[in-house]
């Protein structure tokens, strides 16, 4: 039985087992809340993760189009990126397919042994590719993120460009000067600040 064959017959489970495996990288709590709470408006993260795996794995088994797959990541890798997950974290759910395929073969190879181990590199190379594609899109994510974070900041009406200073900046200069001003009428004893 040829690989390819192999993933068709068990898709259903596999695509499970991912499944299973992407939620774990949460906390405990999560985790029980994606499994128990199956509304997709009132558990968006555990939908998308559902939702999406099954057309990923689909896609990395069949045709591998660069597109649909980005397209297809973006949607697990954006919220992962959002969530401020470590670059390794956040792409590392691609990488959890491979555990769960060697653990699906495993079983099988030790009855039959009728894989090529070719097969098996050949689907495992799809899968570090598609990996690549995932920190690209999270990259592009955080690139986002920070572009936004940066636009915020310059919009805030108290940061100014070119030579003024902002307002706060100069409210803390004006108090600094009057409490100098303050000092040094009192230490000279010729009165009151004007």
């Amino acid at each position: 039985m040829n690989l390819e064959k192999f993933l068709t017959k068990k898709r259903d489970h596999v695509v499970d087992k991912w499944i299973q495996s992407v939620q774990e990288t949460y906390p405990a709590e999560t985790v029980k809340f994606f499994r128990h709470q199956r509304n997709r408006f009132a558990n968006p993260l555990g939908a998308a993760i559902s939702e999406t795996m099954g057309p990923l794995f689909d896609e990395l088994l069949n045709e591998n189009n660069p597109q649909n797959i980005s397209s297809l990541l973006d949607r697990i890798i954006r919220i992962r990126a959002v969530q401020e997950f470590e670059p390794s974290s956040a792409v590392a759910v691609v990488f959890l397919l491979k555990k769960v395929i060697r653990d699906e073969l495993k079983k099988d190879i030790e009855k039959d042994g009728l894989i090529k181990v070719e097969d098996l590199l050949e689907f495992e190379s799809r899968i570090d590719y598609c990996a690549l594609l995932a920190f690209d899109v999270y990259m592009k994510c955080r690139e986002t993120i920070w572009g936004n974070k940066l636009d915020d900041f310059i919009k805030r009406p108290y940061v100014t460009g070119g030579n003024m200073r902002c307002l706060s900046y100069m409210l803390k200069q004006e108090q600094r000067q009057g409490k100098v001003a303050e000092d040094c009428c009192n230490n000279c004893g010729l009165g009151e600040v004007r």
